[in-house]
């Protein structure tokens, strides 16, 4: 037991007429831009955005912050036996970020401990997708560097990770109360490319 499993939305239990129901930082944004949601999971997850199609054909922004949230405590290796394992980032020798599939998060913290500690961090880090043809100039639009944190919009963000997106594209994953100054960056930076927010059924639903 860590004295940080508070940040596990699995801590937080039905009582009474009480249901928790987790949301995303860009939440509040994400509805102003017209989002659709749905509960999946215990989240309120926005699955769809008016013109998200033709957005989506330039560079789509969109919000996966439901997704579970591991760090390991050293390395992982053996992931791709781990089922519900979405992506894992070694943020350094002794920390491994693992991203899975929502409603398999309990399963694969488990599977995990048998390689070291593990603290599920879902509640603390947001998660960004971008996806489409015109990510890279969208990334190049964040950042003046291929590596972030570096100069540019990003660079004053502490502990930016940008990950490979299976499929294609980019996962950005940050301390989530930059949630939603980071969807109105991006957002306006893939506008003049002909992009902007899109649904996570839009590119592929709640595993993307």
């Amino acid at each position: 037991m860590s004295m940080l499993d508070f940040l596990s939305p699995s801590a937080a239990a039905p009582a009474g007429a009480f249901r928790p129901l987790a949301r995303s930082s860009m939440d509040r944004a994400q509805r102003e831009a017209g989002a659709e949601f749905e509960e999946r999971e215990g989240w309120l997850v926005p699955v769809a955005l008016p013109g998200e199609a033709e957005r989506l054909a330039a560079v789509g922004v969109a919000d996966l912050s439901h997704l579970g949230k591991l760090e390991l405590a050293g390395p992982l290796s053996g992931a791709e036996e781990v089922v519900g394992v979405v992506v894992t980032h070694v943020i350094s020798p002794r920390r491994t970020l693992v991203l899975c599939e929502t409603a398999r998060t309990p399963a694969v913290r488990e599977a995990l401990s048998a390689h070291g500690a593990v603290l599920d961090v879902t509640a603390g880090l947001g998660v960004l997708a971008l996806v489409g043809p015109e990510v890279g100039a969208l990334v190049r639009r964040l950042t003046h560097l291929h590596e972030i944190p570096s100069s540019g919009e990003l660079a004053h963000v502490n502990t930016v990770h940008v990950l490979a997106r299976p499929g294609g594209g980019v996962l950005l994953v940050f301390p989530q109360e930059y949630g939603h100054y980071l969807w109105e960056v991006a957002v306006d930076r893939a506008k003049p490319l002909g992009g902007g927010p899109v649904g996570v059924d839009a590119i592929g639903g709640a595993r993307s």
